[in-house]
């Protein structure tokens, strides 16, 4: 967890209007496992990154209306800009465009900030006028979208597709990841397959972190390993492949090629070194931004 300079603050709890949030259903605990859940002897679960600096920014309350949940959202946005944090994990979202709320990722555009957004679990293509899945269809620079698939590397059948609004696939379904009070469980959807991405994002900023967010998102769809089944459901057309994410990032910094696939087992170590570094994640809910 990042602690914020000169206080004790880990994050903000925009429904109770609190430091330090909790979480009251397990949401944002397992998305942040799976973003950075350090591994521990006898059991648990790592995450993709476990070496993040992770930041709660709660702003979903089931008994909150529509409205309420909107004007959190934008204050949690704004709140991890100011935080300083990289990259927006957004494992949420819905089908009402929200122009604050746009506003609020375009800043985070503007200040180099990667917003990774769930594509959705309502079985719909969001490129269907009507459909479309806020904030994933803003179609900001920043903006990775993204779908889920199964343990058979199929779509998920809850996940939202759409070549021109989803980006990439990452798995979604059964994640075993942590949950409140020291358990651990499974859970399914695309919260969870944007929670991989992120994780991803992070391994490609250690590695390169001069990285505009567009180049990150080029990097993470031309180096998806493409599936028949997702030809014309994301704009990649596959899901993720973090082995060869990094060799591309690494082909990048060092002058190898653009964003083509190289040679470097060298290096290999250095991407090594970056997925067993230590970290520790606390229970979160919802909304989620690392350093």
């Amino acid at each position: 967890m990042c602690k914020k300079a000169g206080s004790d603050e880990y994050g903000f709890d925009f429904v109770t209007g609190k430091k330090n949030p909790g979480d009251t259903h397990g949401h944002g605990s397992h998305v942040a496992g799976i973003i950075g859940a350090t591994s521990r002897s006898g059991g648990g679960a790592s995450g993709v990154a476990p070496n993040v600096c992770i930041s709660a920014a709660r702003y979903y309350s089931d008994t909150a209306t529509g409205a309420q949940n909107l004007a959190n959202t934008v204050k949690a946005i704004n709140y991890c800009i100011d935080r300083g944090a990289q990259i927006i994990n957004y494992s949420g979202g819905g089908a009402e465009f929200s122009a604050a709320e746009m506003k609020a990722i375009q800043r985070a555009e503007s200040k180099g900030i990667i917003f990774v957004a769930a594509a959705g679990n309502e079985y719909q293509n969001t490129d269907d006028s009507g459909n479309a899945y806020y904030p994933a269809a803003y179609g900001l620079s920043n903006i990775i979208a993204v779908a889920a698939t199964n343990n058979r590397n199929v779509l998920l059948p809850s996940s939202n597709w759409g070549k021109k609004h989803v980006h990439v696939a990452a798995p979604g379904e059964n994640i075993y990841s942590t949950l409140p009070k020291g358990r651990y469980g499974y859970l399914t959807g695309t919260s969870q397959a944007t929670a991989y991405v992120s994780g991803l994002a992070a391994l490609i900023l250690t590695e390169n972190p001069k990285l505009k967010p567009a180049e990150v998102r080029e990097i993470i769809m031309n180096s998806a390993d493409k599936l028949e089944n997702l030809t014309g459901k994301v704009a990649s057309g596959g899901r993720i492949n973090a082995y060869s994410a990094l060799r591309m990032t690494l082909a990048k910094r060092d002058g190898a090629g653009s964003t083509q696939l190289a040679k470097l087992d060298e290096e290999d170590s250095k991407v090594e070194t970056a997925v067993a570094a230590s970290g520790k994640p606390k229970p979160l809910q919802r909304g989620v931004a690392f350093h």
